[in-house]
């Protein structure tokens, strides 16, 4: 029975909740890449000012009807803003007074795209099973055509970015860095990972003992967490979920998909994988088992997925386009030649 958003815990989902897996892509804007940044670059080894179980403690405690409406960076800013109150790095006083200069300079408002859609964002939840009553974008009406004002949660978040500049915890050319480094991450990093691991047995043996160590023979990072590499076999497929928030292996794979972050997603992989698979238009054979793998703040997972037939004396670079990102979640099988 699927079950209404305001009576789900907050803290897990695994097999709660019932619903169609949206799909739609979502390119990130720029407030939610800054976001995003300066969420990691707190967390760091540099700075070590919260770990993501604090930060996942701080959006856990909100209500579960707040928790669901409010987008997903939307829920960082507010938990990296918290946690820089609790911990005395900032103050709320100086937050405010920062808001209200944003809001003096007219730096609360941004132009409205054309056809008024305001950089729709799609990585809150669309999946209830009720009649929306918020709207599913995070800016809000102004009056001036053509000018849509930050949600408050945004703003705040432009006012954490200036005080922390300000007082030298971070610069903007780290901010500006971090970005582009997760810009230039995405699947063509783990699709070398995979065909080296398919046309390199000694390689994949590495891989399947030491993934970090293995990735970064190829000039890639590790990231920070223990990476773990899950071969598909004729008998075993793996499944990569995160059912408490969106940990994923983004050192090779980049930011993680809207559809991965999402309730219907976090909840289903875990209690009807088969069913999950299917909506992905992947369809095992009875007798293949499924291994769901759920991911956390200190472990992250890589699929391998097996390799087509009648790819044998394919050169790497047209084996990579065989290998998706979807595939190296285990949503999808590689593609077919």
């Amino acid at each position: 029975m699927t079950e209404k958003p305001e009576t789900l815990p907050t803290h897990d989902v695994a097999g709660r909740f019932a619903a169609p897996i949206d799909q739609s892509a979502h390119e990130p804007t720029h407030w939610e890449k800054e976001a995003d940044a300066i969420r990691l670059l707190l967390a760091d080894k540099k700075r070590q000012i919260f770990t993501t179980d604090e930060s996942r403690r701080v959006q856990e405690a909100l209500d579960a009807e707040t928790y669901w409406k409010l987008p997903y960076y939307e829920r960082w800013i507010h938990g990296f803003s918290s946690l820089l109150k609790e911990k005395g790095v900032l103050q709320e006083a100086a937050l405010v007074t920062e808001e209200a200069r944003l809001r003096a300079a007219g730096e609360d408002k941004v132009e409205d795209p054309p056809g008024g859609h305001h950089h729709h964002h799609h990585d809150h939840d669309h999946d209830h099973d009720h009649d929306h009553d918020h709207d599913d974008h995070p800016y809000q009406e102004d009056d001036d055509a053509g000018v849509a004002v930050l949600s408050p949660l945004q703003l705040r978040g432009r006012a954490v970015r200036n005080l922390l500049i300000a007082r030298g915890i971070l610069t903007a050319a780290e901010i500006r860095t971090q970005i582009e480094a997760m810009d230039s991450r995405g699947e063509h990093l783990g699709a070398r990972v995979v065909v080296r691991a398919w046309t390199d047995p000694g390689f994949a043996a590495r891989l399947a003992e030491d993934a970090g160590a293995a990735v970064e023979e190829l000039g890639l990072s590790r990231g920070e967490t223990v990476l773990t590499a899950l071969f598909n076999t004729p008998d075993v497929h793996n499944l990569v979920v995160c059912t408490l928030c969106s940990c994923y292996p983004r050192s090779v794979l980049g930011r993680p998909p809207a559809w991965y972050k999402s309730r219907a997603y976090r909840a289903r992989a875990v209690r009807d994988p088969r069913g999950v698979l299917a909506e992905f238009g992947t369809h095992l054979p009875e007798g293949t088992s499924i291994r769901v793998h759920d991911s956390n703040a200190e472990l992250r997972y890589l699929v391998v997925p097996r390799r087509p037939a009648g790819t044998e004396g394919w050169d790497a670079a047209k084996l990579e386009q065989l290998v998706t990102r979807d595939a190296m979640i285990g949503v999808t099988e590689a593609r077919q030649p």
